[in-house]
């Protein structure tokens, strides 16, 4: 009887022995954590990578093709240059002609003053405004009026007479509507007399303003 409570007692000590031992393992196992696909790791390593540019290679062919396609552009811009400037230049000779042909049959008539005297006579106006209305027909038309005096007096009262009917003209010209900007005055004194005749009949002449048309 006591040899079977021995042997229970050594076979419960055994078992515990073995149960101690068990527990104190550690358990291994070859599941390995997710840590993502190789590529992710390399980039999250390496930083973001980025796309590469790729360069198209030009073959000599096409780049002479894109030379001679570059030479015809220009041949044809200095071209239209050429030809723009041609027509601007025939446009301007045209014009030149026409202003040519226009001062020719100007009739543009000169207005004579009393002795001593630069305002406008009554027997002068009908000129002045025929004078006037052909300017206004002809509007890229300037004209000079030039004040001129019979020979008798000194060289500066004669220039300073002169002035004051060319100024006279002037304004009677503006008063008609003709613009003050295509109108410009100059006196000439004695020194442009038509007639060099000592009377009444030459001194009548040269006291005068000019109409004179300019280019």
């Amino acid at each position: 009887m006591k040899t079977l409570k021995f042997l229970a007692g050594l076979a419960l000590i055994l078992g515990l022995s073995v149960f101690l031992g068990c527990g104190k393992k550690v358990i291994q196992s070859d599941v390995r954590p997710y840590s993502g696909p190789p590529e992710e790791k390399r980039m999250e390593g390496q930083g973001e990578t980025r796309p590469q540019i790729q360069t198209e290679t030009i073959s000599p062919d096409k780049a002479a093709e894109l030379e001679r396609q570059k030479r015809i552009r220009e041949e044809e811009l200095r071209d239209k240059a050429l030809r723009e400037k041609a027509l601007q230049e025939e446009r301007a000779r045209r014009e030149a002609l026409a202003r040519e042909a226009a001062l020719k049959k100007a009739k543009l008539e000169t207005v004579y003053f009393d002795y001593d005297q630069w305002s406008i006579r009554e027997d002068q106006k009908t000129v002045m405004v025929q004078n006037a209305e052909w300017l206004k027909a002809n509007p890229a038309v300037r004209v000079r009026l030039e004040g001129n005096c019979d020979q008798r007096g000194t060289a500066e009262y004669n220039l300073a007479l002169g002035q004051k009917r060319a100024d006279a003209v002037k304004t009677f010209m503006e008063g008609l509507g003709v613009s003050r900007n295509r109108l410009e005055t100059i006196s000439y004194g004695f020194e442009r007399p038509v007639e060099r005749g000592q009377n009444e009949a030459a001194w009548a002449k040269n006291r005068r303003v000019d109409f004179v048309p300019l280019r």
